[in-house]
């Protein structure tokens, strides 16, 4: 009996929602039918049957969270009975219990020591002193809530939900779960995170500081903002959550710098304009974008350590070069690939581009198409912007932020003239190259764009 499982649809995600089935459980699917939409950090997709037969269980519900790999359905093929529901398990004598339990829960239900780590994963604390053999604080000796995230000693939570909590410090055991059974996902921990922190229960065996070590400790502390009664608390979207992940790596990881020059875009715009006329029977515009794009892509052939990856104790030079696109969207940023730029003519690349923008707004991209970029262009021109600087998307070398193209009154040959300039800046991952090559990129990529028939050769 085939498992539909949880499918990777995308380089950073790490689980999916089920935000609709399309077949209910007795319906017949073929293969390759689609079956369910699966909402990623970037997009909702369509996911389809790998096997024909029948879906004979739905396994997680619309609106839950399920890690890769993790089964959410089963599809009967010909000849295959679905197997039955084991319902709920009988209950145990006391002393079968004992016996059931794992090493670990015997451990701490006789006083005894546990192994292989059990301590750290599956007791707080709190809890670790009894464990050891110790006598708990008094009050923890109150018979204890049961766990909020199911029965038994070890806590039922995604790979996320404990990934998240180990990063902010949150005790799941004071997490309820809302997932099957109880399983905290992802939106719990961040639930918790929201609360005051006056509704978390506190550790039995946490003492307050000394009023000693409070006052040189209070000159270090930077108070949290006031809430005001209009305040609201507005969850993270999925989109948004993957961004706030990808930003503090790539700013935290990356050792960043940055060099600027200001481009002549006068030819460039009149070119443009030439080649839009010609191109109107073909149904698709050459935007200023599209020559930045084609211009990078000849300057990193040029320059392949802007078109690489640090690897810890060497560094991988991608064959290819994948210009990523920064698209706006209302819910956040979404950068969709255009591969091979350096080998495609200034038209290809303008049609690949507005295709798969127009489709990045409709949310309608394929994991494909916005996974593997090599490098990164942002361009907030069209907001009106000047010069801004970009973060380097890790794990590429660098990104180009442009900023708006506007006519200046600049010296040219002794006079003073009115041209059209464009501030470009680049941003690199100074592991991968420094700033002497930094600058013969940006010089390669004005020179490209200052002189535009060389984007046509």
């Amino acid at each position: 009996m085939p498992t539909v499982i949880m499918p990777k649809m995308g380089d950073a995600m790490e689980e999916g929602t089920v935000v609709k089935w399309l077949k209910a459980e007795g319906d017949t699917v073929a293969k390759d039918e689609p079956i369910a939409e699966i909402e990623t950090d970037k997009a909702t997709l369509e996911l389809t049957a790998e096997y024909a037969g029948t879906l004979s269980k739905r396994i997680a519900g619309e609106g839950e969270s399920v890690a890769i790999g993790k089964p959410i359905a089963t599809i009967t093929g010909a000849g295959e009975s679905p197997e039955p529901d084991p319902g709920p398990a009988p209950a145990l004598a006391p002393t079968q219990q004992a016996q059931a339990a794992p090493p670990a829960a015997q451990g701490r239900a006789e006083g005894g020591e546990t192994t292989h780590g059990a301590i750290a994963e599956d007791t707080t604390p709190s809890q670790q002193g009894t464990v050891n053999g110790g006598s708990a604080p008094k009050e923890a000796e109150a018979p204890a809530a049961p766990a909020p995230a199911g029965s038994g000693d070890r806590i039922k939570a995604s790979p996320l939900a404990r990934r998240i909590a180990q990063e902010h410090e949150i005790d799941l055991r004071n997490v309820r779960g809302s997932g099957p059974n109880g399983r905290i996902v992802r939106e719990d921990v961040e639930a918790a995170l929201r609360q005051p922190q006056g509704d978390t229960q506190p550790q039995a065996t946490t003492a307050a500081p000394a009023p000693q070590q409070a006052e040189q400790a209070a000159p270090t502390q930077t108070a949290a903002p006031q809430s005001g009664a209009g305040d609201r608390q507005v969850p993270l979207s999925r989109m948004r959550n993957a961004i706030a992940r990808q930003m503090v790596t790539s700013k935290t990881t990356i050792p960043h710098f940055y060099v600027s020059v200001e481009v002549d875009m006068t030819e460039a715009l009149a070119w443009r304009k030439r080649l839009n006329e010609a191109a109107a029977a073909d149904g698709y515009k050459i935007t200023v974008n599209d020559m930045i794009v084609k211009a990078c892509g000849l300057a990193l052939a040029k320059f392949p350590n802007l078109n690489s990856s640090f690897g810890g104790d060497h560094i991988v030079m991608h064959d290819e070069i994948n210009v990523s696109i920064a698209v706006a969207l209302k819910e956040g940023l979404i950068a969709p690939v255009v591969r091979g730029v350096d080998k495609k003519s200034l038209g290809t690349v303008a049609r690949e581009a507005n295709d798969l923008v127009g489709r990045a707004r409709e949310g309608k991209l394929t994991p494909a198409e916005y996974s593997g970029g090599t490098f990164t262009v942002s361009n907030l021109g069209p907001f009106g912007v000047e010069t801004f600087i970009a973060i380097v998307t890790a794990p590429q070398a660098a990104a180009l932020a442009v900023g708006s193209s506007a006519q200046k009154a600049v010296v040219v040959d002794g006079q003073i003239v009115v041209r059209d300039r464009m501030n470009v800046t680049l941003s690199a991952d100074h592991r991968l190259t420094d700033g002497a090559e930094g600058a013969q990129f940006v010089a390669e990529v004005r020179r490209l764009l200052e002189n535009p028939l060389a984007l046509l050769m």
